[in-house]
């Protein structure tokens, strides 16, 4: 199971850790066709109990496209370590779990591995108005052809993800997780997860997001978005670390907003746009009327290191408007000048640094105090 992610200031870290034992509940034995009986015969509000540290492994659909049977109510599945799991190539091709719009799932310490949808959810799909919460939940190793390869929250559903690891998830946007709903995220982990479009780490199109405490590092997406992709909707991300992350051709090695982020305590370190005039390593202000806050935050050591016109290591900031407030821009570079900042509107500067990048810091005029 996932390693707790801690604040950015203590260092966060991920990976497999030790079950939980939470107990209770209705017991499950160790086998997937009486999993899916236990689901779909328990009562509203029940808990169902599954065998330590079992595998279920999941090898024929239970309907089209769901590996369980749809959750259309209220239900607990306290995993006590276990994992379910689509059985390989022979299995066809199904999500692991569908929560409905009267549906409200809670999952806690259990692996959900391998779903493999035609459309969107690879590992768990959120209908409008379902409810999902997970806690010290793994989801990996699922892909979708659409969007959500992890998790896909429809607008109008609602996700709560605590102390879980999503990673090595694969989907057109939103590689981990995309939503389109109120997303709540705190001491958890996005990594290595691919988006073939946007948001390798995680993408919100739509809805209010909150990050806390968490770590996104090492995904990729092939156009935007390496870690973080936001539009139509307002983010919050505090306390926590966007690291190591790339997008391939076009911008936003560790985050791309189009609409409103506030970063707060948080770093944006060791991202790439790697395309040839692909810009800002580490933020892309991508979209007339986006607004960007920095809020205690640091932007170091990102790279927008492609041919030609690449540009804006640190931030790039294209028609929008981005306050730097009591806030670090530095060693970050780019091919092209400036290697910190790149903005067209005036940059609002509250005792902030932007020092230190190559092959200059800012454009000229538009970062109050920043020489070049």
């Amino acid at each position: 199971m996932a390693a707790v992610a801690a604040a950015v200031v203590t260092g966060v870290t991920g990976g497999p850790a030790t079950a939980v034992d939470l107990g209770g509940g209705t017991q499950v034995p160790c086998d997937a066709v009486m999993l899916a009986a236990a689901i779909t015969t328990a009562s509203a509000g029940e808990t169902l109990s599954l065998h330590r540290d079992c595998v279920y492994h999941l090898t024929a659909e239970n309907s089209p496209g769901e590996g369980l049977p749809t959750i259309a109510k209220s239900l607990t599945i306290r995993g006590n370590g276990a994992t379910i799991v689509r059985d390989g190539p022979t299995a066809g091709l199904f999500r692991i779990f569908h929560v409905t719009s009267t549906g409200n799932l809670r999952l806690e310490d259990v692996t959900v591995r391998g779903g493999s949808a035609s459309g969107d959810g690879g590992g768990i799909e959120v209908d409008n108005g379902g409810k999902l919460t997970l806690e010290h939940v793994d989801v990996r190793d699922n892909t979708a052809t659409g969007d959500g390869g992890g998790v896909w929250v429809e607008a109008g559903a609602a996700a709560v993800v605590r102390r879980s690891w999503l990673a090595f998830n694969n989907a057109e946007r939103g590689g981990g997780l995309f939503a389109s709903g109120t997303l709540d995220v705190q001491d958890s982990e996005f990594f290595r997860n691919h988006a073939r479009v946007l948001g390798g780490g995680l993408a919100q199109l739509g809805g209010d997001g909150s990050v806390r405490t968490t770590l996104v590092r090492r995904n990729t997406a092939t156009e935007l978005g390496g870690g973080v992709y936001t539009h139509n909707g307002g983010m919050k991300i505090s306390g926590s670390k966007i690291a190591n992350n790339t997008a391939v051709n076009r911008g936003g090695g560790g985050i791309v907003n189009s609409e409103q982020l506030t970063l707060e305590k948080t770093e944006v370190n060791g991202n790439v746009v790697g395309g040839p005039g692909g810009l800002g390593g580490g933020i892309l202000n991508d979209a007339s009327g986006a607004v960007l806050v920095l809020k205690g935050s640091k932007v170091t050591g990102n790279s927008a290191n492609g041919n030609g016109a690449a540009q804006g290591g640190g931030v790039y900031n294209t028609s929008g408007t981005v306050t730097l407030d009591h806030s670090t821009v530095s060693d970050n570079a780019s091919t092209t000048a400036p290697g910190g900042v790149y903005t067209d509107t005036l940059v609002t500067v509250i005792d902030s640094k932007v020092t230190h990048n190559i092959p200059t810091n800012c454009s000229p005029g538009l970062v109050p105090g920043c020489v070049n």
